[in-house]
């Protein structure tokens, strides 16, 4: 029963998140350099956004995440990447399915329902070298001014209660529907502009990971693009391998192509593509 109970909740916050509009370009993203396609022809990024401000020699990740991370593991497949290079890193995430930045604010700062402590607590009971924000997979677009309000409250409670004043946060850009192709372009595009005009906003790092998506899509279509995806949001094997690879890139402020390990379950050639995809990325932000 209260299993039931629980996926009606999810079902209900899924209804909500899904009458809402899509976000028009907000008025805060107007001096975006980004003003047709993301990728397709050269333009100006701001570098400072994807940089570190320093790597330490240590490195702690929190993520406060949803399922895009917690489907095929991100954080083991980055202590993979990590421990390859000879980084001394550990990725901890805190999960909770289907739910938004908002909701994970809502649990409380000891522990929830369940008797699990809460992201406040974990934000606060350790010091964390980097903590990653990953918002559900549509509000980024469709609710701009919850999105936004979200990620303010948490960079400003992270600031003031994590024990490492030093602490660098880290917004990861989600990516667009897979049963949307024909407005793929334009999804990743809002995607990008409302991460962007956050991170700006708050002086956090971007981790772009939807315009991966987008790189895939410009070079081969939704059939390549496809490949990313394992239903309409959530990533494939392929894909969460290349948000691990973006996020050691820009983490430790190296480059992609440095990336010995190969995902198991991937081709060394399939790997090798994503390693590319995600440098030509990265490298379009310059100053």
């Amino acid at each position: 029963m209260k299993r039931l109970f629980g996926l009606l909740l999810v079902a209900m916050a899924w209804m909500v998140v899904s009458a809402q509009p899509e976000s028009k370009i907000p008025q805060e993203m107007q001096h975006s350099p980004a003003q047709d396609s993301i990728l397709a022809r050269p333009v100006t990024y701001p570098a400072y956004i994807v940089k570190p401000r320093y790597v330490p020699t240590r490195v702690d990740v929190l993520s406060i995440n949803n399922s895009l991370i917690y489907v095929n593991k991100q954080d083991s497949v980055f202590n993979s990447i990590a421990a390859e290079r000879g980084k001394d890193a550990r990725w901890t995430m805190h999960t909770l399915l289907g739910r938004t930045l908002l909701r994970h604010w809502e649990e409380g700062d000891s522990v929830n329902e369940k008797g699990n402590y809460t992201a406040k607590y974990k934000v606060r009971n350790h010091a964390w070298t980097h903590i990653v924000l990953q918002e559900q997979s549509r509000l980024p677009r469709a609710n701009f001014e919850w999105f936004r309000q979200s990620v303010h409250q948490w960079v400003d409670y992270i600031r003031r209660n994590c024990p490492n004043p030093d602490v660098q946060i880290i917004l990861t850009m989600n990516w667009g529907y897979s049963t949307a192709f024909d407005k793929y372009t334009e999804q990743n595009e809002i995607l990008y502009r409302n991460c962007l005009a956050l991170a700006q906003e708050c002086g956090i790092t971007l981790c772009p990971v939807g315009l991966g998506n987008q790189d895939f899509y410009e070079r081969g279509g939704k059939e390549l693009a496809g490949l990313l995806h394992n239903d309409e949001c959530h990533p494939s094997f392929r894909g969460t391998y290349m948000a691990s690879c973006m996020e050691y890139a820009v983490i430790f402020n190296d480059s992609a192509l440095n990336i010995g390990y190969d995902h198991p379950r991937l081709t060394a050639e399939q790997c090798r593509e994503v390693r590319e995809c995600v440098q030509r990325v990265l490298n379009k932000f310059v100053q």
